[in-house]
């Protein structure tokens, strides 16, 4: 069974959150990983870290930046990651909505989402209104959806 939990760096399982998110074989998980060991967090910022029996199904970040650098867009979904055993089920999409509710919680009024995927974000209502190069030089579609 997935559970979904929400964390910040003052929950038990971040540590262990963080060691398993920075054990993926994506290089923006041990950017997350590295964030969350090493960052100053703002208050309302949280990491979705889903598990099936203590281990990492997916996650992702609410976070104030994310890989677009200048940019006057804040704040992310960011970092959104599904175990390759677990994809096709929706998983994506829930930790998205979840860390929608995260943001309502907080106040926070629309985010924003940094992806090269099309299509995927797009059934939650998100919509593009920018495309810009990351801190790669990779172009990226920048989404919007008001909350």
């Amino acid at each position: 069974m997935i559970t979904y939990h929400l964390l910040t760096p003052h929950s038990p399982a971040w540590a262990t959150a963080a060691s398993q998110i920075g054990a993926i074989d994506w290089p923006a998980g041990g950017h997350l990983a590295k964030l969350m060991q090493t960052a100053t967090w703002q208050p309302w910022e949280r990491v979705v870290y889903a598990t099936d029996n203590g281990q990492l199904v997916g996650c992702c970040a609410l976070m104030a930046e994310d890989i677009v650098p200048d940019t006057p867009y804040s704040p992310f979904v960011s970092t959104v990651y599904v175990n390759p055993d677990y994809r096709g089920q929706g998983i994506s999409l829930h930790l998205v909505q979840q860390t929608e509710t995260a943001a309502q919680a907080a106040g926070i009024d629309g985010l924003y989402i940094v992806t090269r995927h099309v299509g995927l974000y797009e059934h939650l209502d998100y919509e593009l209104i920018d495309q810009r190069n990351d801190q790669f030089g990779r172009l990226n579609r920048i989404l919007y959806k008001q909350l």
